[in-house]
């Protein structure tokens, strides 16, 4: 091992996404990094990229799940086989510039920090941002910070931010055991900004390092996304606040997600997207009993108050900042182009 850089497994989480792993793999392949092993996860794809992968990246390891297990459980199955301490989650349609690695490996050493995100711009737009990191607001709505705007510099500081975007995570498998996996319900969304919240709570820090830069093949939502945000935000407040912050927060919460359904029924184009917010509560309260008993384990094992923890949150409502036209973001102009 040289000095300065331990061993990293890389693993690429894939579902059916044969059209990016081109460009994806020959990136990261040529990572300007002396110690690095790529792991490709498939989930069941019946698209040719097990077949792909097999016969142009024969360096490449493949775990071949069985079915599509989703983003977390994919994950956690894919961590306990990892023997090398440094982990990277990596989306299978982003593009790393040859040095990104070594941008991030040093500010993971330090002991207090849980996990570091590299800056992730547009992969079709390299002058726009993606993410820089992620926010919070106080009632667990998360997003990507500076998706959208123009490159200026306004993001090149070494910063805490709430939580780091899933599709280019760096951290250690001996935090990972600490903070806990994934939450295994959560089949797509809101797991990173989860896990992070549960690693602030163990009085970890989350960095972004936009030295290291990353692009992105993002694509704004559907009404399944929608949904699946709205249901797991909720688990999370549910599990990772203090019972007296819940108690607060709840009722102004609940007329904040009436306002959205209405706004939703109006606007919305598929049921799910309509009904988005309605199936989420009803699904918090078919696994309460789960979430609960999940939230006794955090709660017993927390460091930090919700004081603390607010400091890094956005004190007020994202979405309704959206709404009123205060603040501009990707997902909500696309959410108003369909209706």
């Amino acid at each position: 091992m040289q000095k300065g850089f331990p061993p990293v497994t890389l693993l690429i989480l894939n579902y059916n996404g044969k059209r990016f792993l081109k460009e994806c793999l020959d990136s990261v392949l040529k990572t300007d990094y002396p110690n690095f092993e790529v792991v490709v996860i498939d989930n069941a794809s019946t698209d040719g990229s097990v077949e792909f992968i097999e016969k142009n990246y024969p360096q490449v390891r493949i775990i071949k799940n069985n079915r599509n297990y989703g983003f977390a459980v994919a994950y956690n199955l894919a961590i306990k086989t990892v023997k090398n301490e440094y982990l990277v989650l990596l989306n299978n349609d982003v593009i790393v510039e040859p040095d990104w690695l070594k941008k991030l490996i040093s500010y993971i050493s330090n002991g207090k920090v849980a996990a570091v995100n590299p800056k992730m711009l547009f992969a079709d737009d390299r002058k726009r941002i993606n993410a820089a990191g992620g926010n919070c607001d106080i009632y667990g709505v998360g997003w990507n910070r500076g998706n959208g705007e123009i490159d200026n510099g306004q993001y090149d500081k070494v910063e805490e931010v709430f939580y780091v975007n899933g599709a280019a995570l760096l951290t250690k498998k001996s935090v990972w055991k600490d903070v806990g996996a994934f939450d295994e319900r959560f089949f797509l969304y809101g797991e990173d900004l989860d896990w992070c919240w549960r690693a602030r709570l163990k009085g970890y820090k989350i960095l972004y390092v936009p030295d290291s830069k990353i692009y992105h093949h993002w694509r704004a939502s559907g009404g399944a996304m929608i949904y699946f945000l709205e249901r797991h935000s909720l688990a999370t407040l549910l599990k990772n606040y203090e019972l007296k912050t819940l108690i607060k927060i709840m009722p102004r919460y609940l007329a904040l997600k009436f306002l959205k359904t209405i706004w939703l029924l109006k606007n919305g184009k598929e049921k799910i997207e309509k009904m988005a917010v309605l199936y989420s509560l009803k699904w918090n309260l078919i696994n309460l009993n789960k979430t609960w008993n999940k939230r006794v384990l955090i709660q017993s094992s927390r460091k930090i108050s919700d004081k603390e923890i607010k400091k890094q949150m956005f004190n007020g409502s994202f979405e309704l900042f959206l709404a009123l036209g205060k603040i501009k973001h990707p997902i909500f102009e696309s959410l108003s182009a369909n209706g």
